[in-house]
């Protein structure tokens, strides 16, 4: 099993001093390597239809509206399930352990979005963006020993989006999911791939 995670806003709770609104992590499913490695082949095809250079980043907030449902709209049909948290942060303003460490809000959220696979997950390769330089990603690893049931997890590495197009598959998602709360709150790019989630969550 593959997961591919990303997020979409900041784990940080100065509200008023320009951290966002909500916090979402998408984790993104595939149950067999080889619909992995379909899905990302299907993504590097469409890069080349594009025109656009190998390492050129399928990413939700630096690409045009177009692009982005034609994205969404190529691999919707591809093997996969996708476990969805939108944190209001509102909600957990007031809680004192992650007001003090950013990395703990992080870790909260991206264990409810494994945990929302209802035990389904064994000897899971999971794939964090990241170089493991951001602090609150650094100690995620620990994180989930302790707290995944034992061979739930096989292996944590961290991705260089850049390089990986799961990675990129799981930014553009989470990306749908915030346009879908913040600003005008279009769902149009989430309801693309509706089909495909599994567990869409609001809170902890």
């Amino acid at each position: 099993m593959i997961i591919a995670v990303d997020d979409a806003g900041d784990p940080g709770l100065k509200l008023k001093e320009g951290s966002s609104k909500f916090f979402i992590i998408a984790a993104v499913l595939f149950e067999d390597d080889l619909d992995a490695e379909e899905t990302a082949l299907k993504i590097k095809r469409l890069r080349q239809k594009l025109g656009w250079q190998q390492r050129h980043e399928f990413k939700f907030r630096k690409t045009s509206p177009e692009i982005r449902k034609l994205f969404l709209s190529e691999i919707k049909n591809c093997k996969f399930e996708v476990s969805l948290v939108i944190l209001n942060k509102a909600d957990v303003a007031e809680v004192k352990e992650f007001k003090n460490d950013a990395s703990k809000l992080y870790n909260a959220v991206i264990l409810k979005s494994l945990q929302a696979f209802d035990g389904k997950l064994k000897q899971t390769h999971i794939l964090v963006d990241g170089e493991s330089g951001s602090t609150y990603r650094r100690n995620v690893k620990t994180f989930f020993r302790k707290h995944l049931p034992k061979g739930t997890m096989r292996q944590l590495t961290y991705r260089n989006s850049v390089e990986d197009n799961l990675v990129q598959l799981a930014d553009m998602i989470a990306g749908a999911a915030r346009r879908s709360v913040e600003r005008d709150k279009d769902a149009s790019y989430l309801k693309i791939v509706k089909k495909r989630i599994v567990s869409p969550e609001t809170a902890l």
